[in-house]
């Protein structure tokens, strides 16, 4: 239980690092702009997700559900992981400017990566049993609409047609 809570502290840290970089960006704080600082954040992400691992193979209380529930959870994660590397791919990895994209996947979801890791963070800890760490995805999934809330805001701000597309697409 020990390490599982050590686990759980590092990925919530990195969680709130990661928000507040995301808030210092949506404010334009030059600090948000330093490639240092963005570095960081890539190393934290990095962080974040092996602990939240960690969590799930390590989770002190199992869920208990039938195979085929559990299997079900693989497939979600599945989905959530080939959503999250389909749109990055389409991105044309981590870049930044340029111009609003809405080909490919981005015709039918404004924010493929951010519904990946819902999927992700529901979909693992169900496929592990993990009954704590699949509570937690709450407040992840909180994060992320909080993220997606914040990008889309900026993305109003910066291309004109972005109101359209969002009338156009889910999520």
């Amino acid at each position: 239980m020990k390490i599982y809570i050590i686990f759980s502290a590092i990925c919530f840290i990195c969680y709130g690092i990661r928000t507040v970089f995301n808030l210092l960006a949506y404010r334009k704080i030059p600090l948000a702009e330093n490639k240092i600082v963005i570095t960081s954040i890539y190393v934290t992400m990095g962080i974040l997700w092996f602990s939240w691992f960690q969590m799930c193979f390590r989770d002190p209380v199992p869920l208990k559900i039938p195979e085929l529930i559990r299997y079900l959870g693989l497939f979600l994660f599945a989905c959530g992981v080939s959503l999250f590397i389909l749109s990055h791919l389409k991105l044309g990895g981590f870049r930044e400017g340029g111009e609003l994209m809405t080909g490919g996947i981005y015709s039918r979801i404004r924010n493929p990566m951010y519904l990946g890791f819902i999927l992700w963070v529901i979909g693992f800890p169900v496929f592990t049993k993990s009954m704590i760490t699949l509570g937690s995805s709450v407040l992840w999934i909180v994060c992320f609409i909080f993220w997606k809330v914040l990008e889309e805001k900026d993305l109003e701000k910066k291309y004109p047609e972005f109101r359209e597309y969002k009338k156009k697409t889910w999520f």
